[in-house]
């Protein structure tokens, strides 16, 4: 079959010439051969095989022979949401891992090998330059993602397990979004750095550091001010729960927790080292022990720790390393 009688083909043909004759578009060509680039490479391909392995099979194998025996014991009928639950803790660590190895280089590779300044010779700004990268290299950390769901749906759909669809598909999405917001963090860093090697460096650095370490930030922070500032108890679990949903892992975290609890106070509530005086006290709610977990009845969430809160602040870790990156590049002498 022809491009011409390939519908699909066609359909990408349109989408290519309407993006290139957008007036938003110039970094476009920039992208396009970005994406073309990296997607030849075998390694983008092992990394789409170590996301299943790590990500889409365990978990499956999880439902089919641990989890599932154990929703049967409980009369419970088993769904896609037991498969969310188990995946959620392989997904936040190892997809900024992956997202980082494919953003790192993007231009401190370029501008080791001297091949940035023949691209800014070109008719593109150093903005349109970040720009194009950043696009071309998200897609390329979609390609695992999109495959490790893609996946998981063959397994599943000849299964008895029920797909819950709403929240399977936002999972997908919040994990998606996650994956980006990585992708843009790493290619600020290596727009701002001189070298792929301290990209590398730094990114893993940051990472490793919200990873482990900045779970105990907010405890922390809370127990400093209220020794040394006096603050009162209900002051400190705010102080905690703010700082812990300014880490991009926790906001992740707690969107997908969100989906899976059907509440964002309880979701709010796993962040805080006291959940009764947080919901009690800080809340204005009734801290209940359900079948279902603890609930906090009859509560006001505050809009700082709102669904869209929430999202911004996992969004602010894609625009501000951007915006940084740039300003940083843009007044770089090459």
């Amino acid at each position: 079959m022809s491009a011409e009688q390939n519908p699909v083909k066609r359909l990408l043909g349109d989408i290519d010439t309407s993006i290139k004759n957008s007036e938003f578009a110039d970094w476009y060509p920039i992208s396009k051969k970005e994406f073309r680039d990296t997607v030849r490479s075998p390694w983008i391909w092992v990394l789409s095989l170590i996301f299943i392995v790590l990500f889409a099979l365990p978990a499956v194998l999880g439902l089919y022979f641990n989890i599932g025996q154990q929703f049967a014991e409980a009369g419970a009928s088993l769904t896609t949401d037991a498969y969310v639950r188990f995946a959620l803790p392989i997904a936040a660590p190892l997809l900024p891992a992956v997202a980082i190895v494919i953003g790192y280089a993007a231009i401190a590779r370029e501008s080791e090998r001297g091949s940035l300044k023949i691209l800014l010779s070109l008719p593109y700004t150093r903005g349109e330059l970040l720009a194009g990268k950043f696009v071309g290299r998200s897609a390329i950390t979609l390609i695992p993602v999109t495959v490790g769901f893609l996946t998981t749906l063959l397994v599943l759909l000849p299964s008895e397990i029920e797909i819950a669809w709403e929240s399977f598909l936002l999972f997908a999405l919040a994990t998606m979004t996650y994956g980006v917001v990585f992708t843009a963090f790493a290619i600020g860093l290596s727009a701002a750095l001189k070298t792929a090697r301290r990209a590398m460096a730094a990114s893993l650095g940051i990472y490793v550091y919200l990873q482990v370490f900045w779970s105990n930030l907010g405890a922390g922070l809370g127990n400093l001010l209220s020794d040394h500032a006096n603050i009162d108890q209900v002051t400190q679990l705010h102080v905690e729960l703010f700082v812990s949903l300014l880490s991009p892992i926790a906001a992740y975290r707690t969107l997908v927790q969100e989906v899976l609890q059907g509440s964002p106070i309880r979701s709010r509530l796993l962040l805080t080292s006291n959940p009764q005086v947080t919901c009690e006290e800080m809340l204005g709610g009734t801290l209940e022990v359900t079948q279902a977990g603890a609930e906090c009845a009859n509560a006001a969430l505050p809009p700082q720790y709102s669904t869209v809160a929430v999202i911004g602040y996992l969004l602010l870790w894609l625009v501000i390393p951007l915006v940084a990156g740039y300003y940083v590049f843009e007044n770089k002498d090459l």
